[in-house]
């Protein structure tokens, strides 16, 4: 039986204003949002944002803007109605956060809207009121310059909309990461936010730093270093977060594009990728990101939320992000500062062992302390020996250093490969004889498609019969390895199911290779290698982190020791 036809239609207006306020009002952070960006446009210098039952059943914002003339206001509430735009040719320069005229028109069809504005000079101001976008009344009124719009149940006429929406406390979450957004695009702005009476957000007028720090916390912007580069026409300043700052989510990401808070893939990789070997592959790092570039290379205009940007050369302007946040945190000293409570907080029951603590020994008198200058981007260490055979212990300018033997050296022969692969060198080390290496067939196979980038780092293995391989020469810093555990651990990584850090082959060949060559937990160092291990840190370019992202070297401030006996 054929199918029967459907006719095409022109939708009822009513059904046609409720889809597309779907596009613009998802959930009550975008009403926030929207109206919040209308208060920044009219100029406001207060904006207050009122909200209850987690902006379902009311959502208040209130500004001291310029105001909406009282012959406009029943235009506001109409589809395309602006002020902010007049031709095809201004979409291309456009500078304002609202511009589509869709904004209360959509928030009007799916709820109980009320609009009083009122501008200066004016005798009166302005009341409308709209349920499910009818008209219910329209009068003047005495009102204080400026724009207050008060939306009620919101979705009260698309049930549906209401289910998908997370928790009430989630929803709240929202609108407060949609007032800190804004908040931060525009310092010189006071903002409140009341939620069920109670303010839970004040920000006063600031300059950029101090905004930060209301909004991020006093401790985490202290913990993000300062940027800012221009180059080609664009600029990219704000603040990087030091990698103890990252999370093992993004809620720490802040990225403003001409002061717009936008979500740009692009651009956020771009950040992420400056931290390459600094994080773990599980942490994002936190940033707080302004990036500048003439109106007419961006095109705001790609989403009906105005949340995602295009330009029109992204190649430069993700370099130019990548550029300042990786000399940011190229400049810096990345150790991280252990500053955890000390006397009266509650620690593990008894001691499970005795501290293991190898103090070097050397020949008393003046030559006595293993001093270690400062190099590179580190300071100078005095060298006190090693705990549990895993950590050294130094004492720093201002509090003591523990450094992770393995993790450094990680770093510190990972660079050393790299260093000889761009100078065309593989420095491999000849065996006498060659060793012969059994392989199981999935080995075999696996060494098949990796023998070219084995032989790039030194490594040269040959065939031998129909299980066996015949290594020539390991890398040199492998040398110390029976040639069939190294051979057998760099293809078990290769093989090993679990998130890669990185697809090319000779990079993750040349992790694997540093990572078993390392010195490991338990080696024994006399206080020369000690020593030379921390020479040969200080001349990486990130001595701070290996390859995997773990700090190489933490310090317990002398702040945070007097804490602990009670001197502070």
């Amino acid at each position: 039986m054929p199918a029967s036809v459907d006719r095409i239609r022109i939708l009822d207006p009513s059904v046609a204003d409720r889809i597309a306020a779907g596009e613009v009002v998802e959930r009550p952070a975008s009403v926030v949002k929207e109206l919040v960006e209308n208060s920044l446009d009219a100029g406001a210098g207060r904006i207050v944002v009122e909200v209850a039952g987690a902006g379902l059943d009311l959502i208040r914002v209130a500004d001291d803007g310029c105001g909406i003339h009282p012959e406009d206001v029943p235009l506001a509430v109409r589809r395309f109605a602006t002020s902010k735009i007049a031709t095809t040719e201004d979409l291309q320069e456009v500078r304002s956060f609202g511009f589509r005229g869709e904004a209360l028109p959509s928030i009007a069809a799916v709820s109980l809207l009320e609009l009083v504005s009122a501008v200066p000079g004016e005798p009166a101001g302005r009341r409308l009121r709209v349920r499910g976008g009818e008209v219910e009344l329209d009068e003047p009124v005495g009102a204080p310059p400026g724009t207050v719009v008060t939306v009620r149940h919101l979705f009260f006429n698309t049930p549906a909309r209401r289910k998908f929406l997370k928790s009430p406390a989630r929803e709240f979450a929202l609108i407060v990461d949609a007032v800190d957004r804004l908040a931060l695009a525009a310092p010189q702005v006071a903002f409140s936010l009341i939620h069920a009476g109670a303010e839970v957000l004040r920000y006063p007028p600031a300059d950029p730093p101090d905004r930060l720090a209301a909004v991020v916390g006093r401790d985490a912007a202290g913990r993000m270093l300062p940027v800012d580069d221009r180059s080609g026409g664009i600029r990219v300043w704000g603040w990087a977060g030091r990698p103890e700052l990252a999370r093992t989510t993004r809620s720490l990401q802040h990225l403003c594009v001409n002061r717009r808070p936008v979500h740009s893939r692009a651009l956020t990789a771009a950040v992420e990728e400056a931290y390459h070997q600094l994080l773990p592959a599980s942490r994002h790092p936190a940033f707080v990101l302004f990036v500048e570039v003439p109106p007419g290379r961006v095109d705001v205009n790609v989403h009906p939320r105005k949340l995602d940007v295009r330009f029109d050369d992204e190649r430069a302007v993700c370099a130019a992000a990548f550029r300042a946040v990786r000399a940011a945190v190229q400049r810096a000293s990345l150790i991280p500062a252990v500053t955890a409570a000390g006397w009266g907080t509650p620690g593990p029951a008894g001691v499970s062992e005795p501290l293991d603590l190898a103090v070097p020994q050397v020949p008393a008198g003046p030559e006595a302390p293993v001093e270690v200058p400062a190099a590179g981007r580190l300071p100078a260490l005095r060298l006190l020996g090693q705990v549990h055979r895993t950590y050294l212990l130094a004492e720093g300018p201002d509090g003591l250093v523990l450094i992770d033997q393995h993790a450094a050296h990680e770093r510190v022969l990972y660079e050393r490969l790299i260093e000889r692969r761009r100078a065309g060198v593989a420095d491999g080390q000849e065996l006498v004889p060659p060793a012969v290496v059994r392989l199981r067939p999935p080995e075999a196979a696996l060494l098949a498609s990796c023998r070219e980038a084995l032989a790039d780092l030194g490594c040269v293995v040959e065939d031998f019969g129909e299980d066996a391989v015949l290594v020539r020469s390991v890398p040199a810093i492998a040398a110390r390895l029976s040639p069939d555990r190294l051979l057998a651990g760099l293809l078990a990584d290769l093989a090993a199911d679990r998130p890669r850090e990185v697809e090319d082959l000779l990079e993750r060949l040349t992790i694997a290779t540093a990572c078993r060559s390392a010195v490991r937990a338990g080696d024994v160092l006399t206080p020369a290698e000690m020593a030379s291990l921390l020479a040969d840190l200080a001349r990486t370019r990130d001595p701070f982190t290996c390859f995997h992202g773990r700090p190489t070297l933490v310090a317990v401030p002398r702040t945070t020791l007097e804490s602990w006996f009670l001197r502070r």
